[in-house]
């Protein structure tokens, strides 16, 4: 028997509700005011399966319409309640500060893509200094992108970003907002896509905190 943990909450151990992966009710192990939510399974658990994904992360987003959660990634198993419970009790004040963080706020992720007419190539060089000065372009132009996307983080509690020196892929930003300035956001996003002229910026979400989960157990 083994645990598939699917994220941290507050709670008291009452009944969670729901099923998880292979169609195994979710139930709650406790420890103090935190509640691990867990489906059992035979041997050491599920794999990572289209299915098993689909129906984990049906699972997180119900968690996170229920209120504040840390959610886990995929494939965190433990062996026991007492196992749960122990992390839970060793890492009580750290868990309880990052849902404190992330209540009441959902994750939008941000895709910046250029366009047709200002992708770069993605023709290797064929020197080794003329591929070094292409990725130092590509970096920069990342960089002038991010830039424009500043105004974002006006409206976010926090924002997480990776440049991405990809001939089609600039940047990857991921914004943890609150639930009632979600329309506002995604507002501003579309202001500053018609404003840029060389890259598509596409909005996802809203997601759980994932990005924003860090210290979460894995």
């Amino acid at each position: 028997m083994s645990l598939l943990l699917y994220g941290i909450v507050e709670g008291d151990g009452g009944d969670v509700g729901g099923m998880g992966v292979d169609d195994q009710p979710l139930r709650g192990v406790s420890e103090g005011p935190l509640l691990a939510i867990v489906s059992d399974h035979d041997g050491p658990g599920p794999g990572p399966t289209t299915d098993a994904l689909l129906a984990y992360e049906r699972a997180v987003r119900r968690l996170m319409e229920s209120g504040a959660v840390l959610p886990v990634q995929f494939g965190s198993v433990l062996d026991d309640d007492a196992t749960v419970q122990e992390l839970l009790r060793r890492r009580r004040k750290d868990l309880m500060a990052r849902l404190d963080r992330v209540r009441g706020a959902v994750e939008i992720g941000l895709r910046a893509s250029w366009l047709d007419h200002a992708r770069v190539s993605d023709v290797r060089p064929e020197s080794g200094t003329s591929y070094l000065r292409d990725r130092l372009e590509l970096r920069q132009n990342a960089r002038r992108v991010a830039s424009e996307l500043d105004p974002l983080t006006a409206l976010a509690r926090s924002s997480r970003r990776a440049l991405v020196p990809r001939p089609d892929l600039p940047v990857l930003d991921a914004y943890l907002v609150d639930r009632g300035r979600v329309s506002e956001f995604v507002a501003l996003v579309a202001q500053l896509d018609h404003r840029l002229d060389d890259v598509e910026l596409v909005c996802t979400g809203p997601w759980p905190p994932y990005s924003f989960a860090e210290g979460a157990p894995e």
